[in-house]
């Protein structure tokens, strides 16, 4: 019999044990589609093992009818080294948290997990298949395998990924949220999860003890009283917490939800006191949050380097008789070199030459200070729409960017990137404030979130925003956009003087 539980909030009596029932049969679905998935994984990388073992042993032996016999010591070997290395895979996929079939990280970052648990399986199995000498292994077979699964695997968590996307903008694998207090930080976490169907979420709506009714376009559902009562009506998966620092009615709340099977999670009261992400860590036993600079980090960093290599590479070889043309152009239009060499500052401070074609007169830069009062932008840029120290064909490359095709010699030695902040000279950092410096964390790039956001029409301030938002909140993605985005704007010639 299934005794009422009485809520020392409310002192109404509320079917604790009917709401785990309810909640208990959506996370069995839940374990089901992660284990079939698991599954389907586990029969993909044996086929392919398998399938190497027989395809290698019979060519080398002719003899395909006796290699799955179990007394055979080949077979054994074999059958050892698949047998550890799938237990040490899984050990890894489970350490890593990567077995759930719903999206827990970006796509990029299981990938690079799933490769590194396999690479690991394979390292550790040899090592234990030499300490126990089961070392007649062939070594193309042992390579291939690896290869061949981290492929395979990896095309399957792709298939995956998407099937989950489908399932979850159909709501068919979402978990039913209820967000707790609707400030400044609750409401930006429902936009961020209605924006973001991936993440799984269905917003069942908010509570909060001040805002009593509806409003952009999430439904209030009680005060925080009635918490209980909620969660049995709409059957919520997880509550999240965005007043961490009410701490008495933090800690009620969780009293009070103790009996229940739901999982909690607090956003720390942190939003504007920075503007930085952090990482959730231990300091011994203690837990601790770390303040990041930007994710611009580990494999997505070294992803990012990779890219901007191989895609300036490409670029400067189909663009080549652009440049060579362009250089004929400019040699004919005015006298001087093709090419102007520039001092800027890239990652934190380091001084070198960007390179660009030249667009003005040679002592173009003598002439500067008499164009001061003629300044077109707020700040401590200098922009000029019809600046006379530009040539006739430096007037048409400046407007579809041409000039800053050499940058990609820049990017490839390492000094830019293809999307980052642009490059700012050593006398707009003299005046730069803590906040602005910011803006030097990161590689600088030949396109950024501000040229394909207004280009040159923007106000000074309004750039230094825009590059602070896209260090803080960096994606592969949001680089792929930007690039994207880059192609029409270039094109149109909007903006740019």
């Amino acid at each position: 019999m299934n005794y009422p539980v009485t809520s020392k909030r409310t002192n109404q009596m509320i079917p604790t044990l009917e709401i785990n029932k309810k909640l208990e049969t959506k996370k069995n679905v839940a374990i089901a589609m992660s284990a079939t998935f698991i599954l389907l994984e586990a029969v993909l990388f044996t086929l392919i093992y398998f399938y190497l073992y027989e395809y290698r042993i019979a060519a080398e032996f002719k003899r395909s009818m006796d290699l799955f016999n179990i007394d055979s010591p080949r077979f054994l070997s074999y059958f050892i080294f698949y047998a550890i290395s799938s237990i040490v895979y899984m050990f890894f996929v489970y350490r890593y948290k990567i077995f759930q079939f719903r999206a827990s990280s970006g796509l990029a970052d299981e990938l690079f997990k799933m490769s590194k648990a396999f690479s690991f399986a394979i390292l550790v199995t040899i090592g234990v298949s030499f300490f126990l000498k089961y070392i007649e292994l062939s070594r193309l077979v042992i390579f291939l395998y690896w290869a061949s699964a981290v492929v395979a695997c990896g095309a399957l968590r792709i298939a995956k990924r998407f099937i989950y996307f489908r399932f979850a903008r159909h709501e068919l694998v979402a978990k039913n949220v209820i967000i707790v207090g609707a400030g400044k930080v609750g409401q930006s976490l429902m936009d961020e999860i209605k924006e973001n169907k991936w993440l799984g979420y269905k917003i069942v709506g908010f509570v909060d003890d001040k805002v009593v009714k509806d409003f952009s376009g999430y439904r209030y559902l009680g005060t925080t009283s009635e918490l209980k009562e909620i969660i049995q009506k709409h059957l919520a998966d997880e509550l999240i917490i965005t007043i961490p620092s009410e701490r008495e009615l933090v800690h009620s709340i969780i009293t009070d939800l103790r009996k229940i099977d739901i999982k909690i999670k607090i956003i720390p009261d942190m939003f504007n006191l920075v503007m930085s992400t952090v990482q959730i860590g231990n300091l011994s036993s203690l837990p601790v949050v770390t303040l990041v600079k930007t994710p611009m980090r580990g494999f997505g960093l070294l992803f990012k380097r990779i890219f901007d290599i191989v895609s300036a590479c490409i670029i400067f070889v189909l663009i080549s008789p652009i440049f060579l043309a362009t250089a004929i152009a400019i040699k004919l239009d005015s006298p001087g070199p093709v090419f102007y060499r520039q001092q800027r500052l890239g990652k934190n401070g380091k001084m070198f030459h960007m390179l660009k074609f030249r667009s003005m007169v040679t002592d173009a830069e003598a002439l500067l200070s008499k164009l001061q009062q003629h300044n077109e932008v707020d700040g401590i840029a200098f922009k000029m729409k019809h600046d006379p120290r530009t040539t006739k064909v430096g007037r048409f490359i400046r407007k579809y960017s041409i000039d800053e095709l050499p940058q990609l010699l820049n990017v490839i030695k390492g000094d830019m990137s293809l999307v980052g902040p642009r490059p700012p000279l050593p006398n707009e950092v003299q005046q730069y404030g803590d906040w602005e410096w910011r803006r030097l964390e990161v590689l600088p790039g030949m396109t950024g979130l501000w040229q394909v956001s207004g280009r040159s029409d923007l106000s000074f301030q309004q750039w230094m925003s825009l590059d602070i938002y896209y260090i803080e909140n960096w994606s592969v993605s949001l680089d792929l956009k930007i690039l994207l985005k880059t192609i029409p704007v270039v094109l149109k010639g909007e903006g740019a003087y």
